[in-house]
């Protein structure tokens, strides 16, 4: 409408200026006819110009929706005959959706991907999807100019991308019959572990809408039956972790942990089983030598144990010749303490780091070696101190970049360096009071795929001590030195799966082992009927992790150059009972769009433009005028 209204405004001024002032003369001829000829020109002009300004023809209709349907594999979990409840399913579509909408609206099936469809699919289609990402869908309405009409179950798994509906937007929600539905969630497994040890192996289990009975989780290894812990009854939606302690076979394997929830009157047991891989040696997966203990091995030691989730072991030497086992101070001899060293997938070494586990053992082990700030000179009568104080400046680009980044440089302890660190990048720049050049404190390098951190000084413990931001600081420092150093802790395999839990429908994150950028491994299906090997291959650049397509279900026999390792790849989170986390109605209220035709899209304008100007012109010349 306001296009119209410009454009009569603009023939009404174009009127005026060529005949409102000769109509208004006292001396004016014929009034009549000035006032014809104002009026012809007044019509061509808005006619003219409602064609430039793109002028509607006729009443605005607003667009048909793009209708999203949630194709995800949860609308067919517990609900008993299966079948019986996707016929509803594709009922409630077609009643509520297809025939509720205008028959030119677009219609997109949404889960783990997106792709067009129309209303002969729904009639055929089996929701399966791994996932319930909708955010797609919402892209597409919004570059479309279309309101968005989601059809879901309402378990989202980005519920959040709603908020950027176009407006006029609306849910529509199959309303599921509650049912006892007790689920496992998730798995926290160490990704590695030595013989004979205790690991913890944590189970979250989780309720559906109905409230659950109790019930046994069981840890099985390879297939044996290790430990058992009794589950409490749920309420609705409610969930609770169960740690289950177990003790691991020796032996150098690969080895399958599965966690098994046995609750009565479960309803789907497509969801009560989870299973991850673990790495399992006779070598302890870290070792901790300190030379000079002091404060700091203390408080690094907790961080060690708690960042890597392993057993770890740790050997002090308080005097020469004299070594003790960290926490029970019992005697060991120097010679043990090396095999354990040289046996050690990671080695840690803070003091003297000449010390050395053995011959043969440097190329295939990653460390960390840590040298400490010597002793300093007692002040002076007079003096406030002969300590000399570094301050934390900068973490400049390195593989550990993304977890220093946001620490609190402006309010950290000093520490006391004990010399620039040496290394290919600098993890961490410190200054002399805070105004002298930068010199780095932590360096890392790589060799064949075996990774080493140099820290030079002391005193970090004064960042744990003082609590708050500054613990927090300590904490992500030597979380991310020893989650990277373990990273590589002597594994030349050129790609492997990265530890973790893994589910059908969400993409694989796989880490580099070696110092390839560019790998390629074979993906084997264990239990296929006839060849099923896959070739992957990724393509790390400067990165350390890549990504490959979803897996479906199964156990995976990974081969690449430089060993094996297994893939597991769970059931579709789609399978665990979740609230839901939209609500049905709209999100929104106006409209995204509107469709209407348009003055110029027509041929008459243009004729009725110029048949006007013709007019004006002919009875001008019968006016008498030019």
């Amino acid at each position: 409408m306001i296009r119209w209204i410009l454009a009569l405004a603009l023939g009404l001024v174009a009127a005026w200026f060529a005949y409102g002032r000769s109509a208004a003369a006292p001396r004016a001829q014929t009034p009549a006819l000035t006032w014809l000829l104002a009026a012809l020109r007044a019509a061509a002009v808005t006619v003219v110009a409602a064609l430039l300004f793109g002028a509607p023809m006729g009443r605005a209709t607003p667009r048909a929706p793009l209708v999203a349907i949630d194709a995800s594999a949860s609308w067919r979990r517990a609900v008993g005959d299966e079948s019986t409840y996707v016929q509803r399913w594709r009922r409630f579509v077609n009643d509520s959706v297809v025939r509720a909408v205008p028959g030119d609206a677009p219609l997109v099936f949404v889960g783990d991907s997106l792709r067009d469809g129309d209303g002969d699919d729904v009639a055929s289609l089996t929701p399966r999807d791994g996932a319930s990402r909708i955010r797609p869908a919402v892209d597409r309405a919004a570059s479309l100019g279309r309101s968005l009409v989601l059809v879901t179950d309402g378990e989202i798994d980005d519920a959040d991308a709603l908020s950027e509906a176009p407006p006029g937007s609306r849910v529509m929600r199959l309303a599921m019959e509650p049912r006892r539905d007790a689920a496992l969630i998730d798995l926290a497994v160490p990704p590695s572990a030595t013989g004979a040890d205790t690991i913890t192996v944590a189970a979250t289990v989780g309720a559906g809408g109905v409230a659950t009975n109790e019930g046994t989780l069981r840890v099985r290894l390879d297939g044996v039956e290790v430990g058992a812990s009794p589950v409490p009854a749920l309420a609705p939606f409610a969930s609770t972790r169960i740690a289950v302690p177990v003790v691991v076979p020796r032996g150098d394997r690969t080895a399958l942990v599965q966690a098994v929830l046995e609750v009565a009157s479960d309803v789907e047991p497509r969801n009560d089983t989870l299973a991850t891989a673990m790495e399992v040696g006779d070598k302890p997966t870290a070792v901790f030598v300190s030379t000079s203990p002091d404060i700091d091995v203390r408080e690094v030691l907790t961080v060690l144990r708690g960042a890597l989730d392993v057993p770890t072991r740790a050997y002090l030497r308080i005097a020469p010749n004299v070594w003790r086992v960290e926490g029970s101070l019992a005697p060991i001899s120097e010679a043990e303490v090396k095999a354990r060293a040289a046996a050690a997938g990671m080695l840690v070494v803070h003091g003297d780091t000449a010390w050395r586990p053995g011959a043969g053992t440097a190329a295939t082990m990653s460390r960390a070696l840590w040298v400490p700030a010597p002793p300093t000179q007692i002040a002076k009568a007079g003096e406030l101190t002969r300590v000399p104080e570094w301050y934390a400046a900068s973490a400049p680009a390195s593989p550990l970049m993304a977890a220093l980044s946001a620490l609190p440089f402006d309010s950290l302890p000093p520490v006391t360096l004990a010399g620039p660190a040496r290394g290919n990048q600098t993890v961490l720049n410190m200054r002399l009071g805070k105004s002298g050049e930068p010199q780095p404190a932590i360096a890392t390098r790589e060799v064949n795929g075996a990774r080493t951190v140099v820290i030079s000084g002391s005193g970090y413990a004064g960042w744990s001590l003082r609590a708050g931001r500054s613990r927090d600081a300590f904490t992500a420092l030597w979380g991310a030195i020893f989650d990277w150093v373990s990273a590589g802790r002597g594994d030349l395999r050129a790609a492997r799966p990265a530890p973790g839990l893994v589910r059908a429908g969400e993409p694989v994150l796989w880490r580099r082992g070696g110092t390839d950028s560019v790998v390629t491994v074979q993906v084997a299906a264990r239990g296929a009927t006839g060849p099923k090997t896959d070739s992957l291959t990724f393509r790390f650049g400067t990165q350390y992790d890549a990504q490959s397509t979803p897996l479906a279900a199964g156990v995976y026999d990974v081969q690449g150059r430089g060993g094996a390792s297994v893939l597991v790849v769970n059931a579709s989170r789609e399978w665990v009972p979740r609230a839901p986390s939209v609500s049905v109605g709209p999100l929104s209220r106006g409209v995204a769009g509107s469709d209407a035709p348009r003055l110029a899209d027509a041929g008459w304008p243009f004729v009725l433009a110029l048949l006007l100007l013709c007019g004006e012109w002919l009875a001008r010349r019968a006016a008498g005028q030019r």
